[in-house]
């Protein structure tokens, strides 16, 4: 057993996701996209659903009556929000991707789409996509990862990752969005109104740096020689692994010295967030 492996415990990708990703990194994010919804709408459509957090939060905050689906592309993910024990009876769970959403014109008051967009293939579609189904007056709430040269803290973690396990790792994926001008840019061109325009800096907690380097490369995906979903950034049973991502854990001790505490690792993190009218 690999030392990554181990970390792991036999998780699935979906189990680690909920265990390291969700409440180290995404649940402070999550929470303040879905806090900017409107609690007076009928039908909510989180995009890129993942495995349904967000939309759980946005449950959380609007009356039992509201609709809200969740959509997704990627199964594993999806049957975890579908198994999730602490699913609402007003969330509706549907495997489709946001180029093409499965759904009539105007059948929903507002989208919300947490470190998703970075994701889809075709990010004019996907921003077409969102204004043929919002309703006249619904909003597009959308929140992704700032680039490595926008975060406050964290931007050597992309450096790190493309020295130690690869160029293409650098840019991180997850950064590679584009920043505050290209989200103004997809909005625009879907004809879209933009009303909030800027980035929201929270903060990661970690256990340790060993921790948060551990999620980063374990704890994520990459697609494999069958262009299948794998877990991992690397092959996770291979101890070469072991040995890169001992020594991404010491150059991340260097350069994020300034954010161990006696609570572990706290950090500064951007996000970029775009909050947009149609009609």
């Amino acid at each position: 057993m690999t030392q990554l492996s181990d970390f792991l415990g036999g998780r699935d990708m979906a189990e680690a996701y909920r265990d390291f990703w969700v409440p180290n990194a995404l649940e402070p994010f999550g929470r303040d996209l879905a806090a900017g919804v409107d609690v007076a709408v009928n039908d909510i459509l989180d995009l890129g659903c993942g495995t349904g957090e967000v939309t759980r939060y946005v449950a959380e905050r609007v009356p039992a009556s509201t609709h809200i689906v969740g959509i997704d592309p990627t199964p594993i993910l999806l049957d975890a929000a579908r198994g999730h024990r602490g699913n609402s009876s007003n969330i509706e769970w549907v495997d489709g991707a946001g180029e093409d959403l499965p759904f009539d014109d105007a059948s929903f008051d507002a989208i919300v789409c947490h470190q998703a967009m970075q994701y889809v293939t075709d990010r004019r579609a996907t921003f077409a996509e969102a204004a043929r189904v919002l309703r006249p007056g619904g909003r597009l709430h959308v929140s992704v990862w700032s680039g490595g040269q926008d975060q406050p803290a964290i931007g050597s973690i992309e450096v790190a990752m493309g020295l130690h396990f690869g160029d293409e790792h650098y840019p991180a994926h997850s950064w590679s969005f584009g920043g505050l001008d290209e989200l103004q840019r997809q909005a625009s061109a879907a004809g879209f109104s933009v009303e909030v325009l800027e980035q929201r800096v929270l903060l990661w907690r970690f256990d340790s740096i060993r921790h948060l380097a551990n999620t980063h490369i374990a704890g994520a995906g990459r697609t494999d020689e069958n262009g299948q979903l794998a877990m991992g950034l690397v092959d996770l049973e291979d101890p070469s692994a072991d040995e890169q991502t001992e020594a991404f854990v010491q150059e991340l001790a260097q350069t994020l010295a300034g954010c161990v505490t006696d609570e572990g690792v706290v950090a500064p993190v951007g996000s970029d967030l775009l909050v947009a009218r149609v009609g």
